[in-house]
């Protein structure tokens, strides 16, 4: 379905791209959904991993892992909101920053004391993590 959208073949679905689906009186709410579902990186559009990611659970709340729960109980355009880090099953990362401090937490978003630190990435191998360098990159532009 996400390809049938993907007018442009850029791997993201802008507004204009599913303006159709609401014209055609099926849908009311394209805005909205893009801004509920665009949260991973946050820039008007909803990428392939972001549509999967919006509909994983959304029939079924009650088993809705933590990280994607909380990941989607807030307004990812607002000013300052924490966004935590998912795993594809919808756990946490063990590596979460926000305003210039990181910290290491368990899949269940519980924070492990004494592992935040600031202005840095913290090590989390103790806790079994194997940081790709994508997420470095991701972390650092939080930092």
């Amino acid at each position: 379905m996400f390809n049938q959208w993907d007018g442009n073949q850029d791997g993201k679905l802008s507004k204009a791209e599913l303006r159709p689906i609401e014209r055609g009186g099926n849908e009311a709410c394209v805005e909205e959904f893009i801004d509920m579902c665009d949260d991973m990186v946050v820039d008007g559009s909803i990428s392939v991993d972001e549509w999967c990611d919006c509909f994983t659970f959304s029939d079924d709340l009650r088993h809705e892992p933590p990280c994607h729960k909380a990941k989607h109980d807030v307004d990812p355009h607002l000013l300052g909101v924490f966004l935590p880090r998912c795993d594809l099953e919808g756990f946490y990362k063990p590596e979460q920053c926000h305003d210039g401090n990181c910290w290491c937490v368990d899949r269940y978003g519980r924070e492990f004391d004494k592992s935040r630190v600031q202005n840095t990435l913290p090590d989390c191998g103790q806790y079994a993590s194997d940081m790709t360098e994508e997420d470095i990159a991701f972390l650092r532009e939080r930092l």
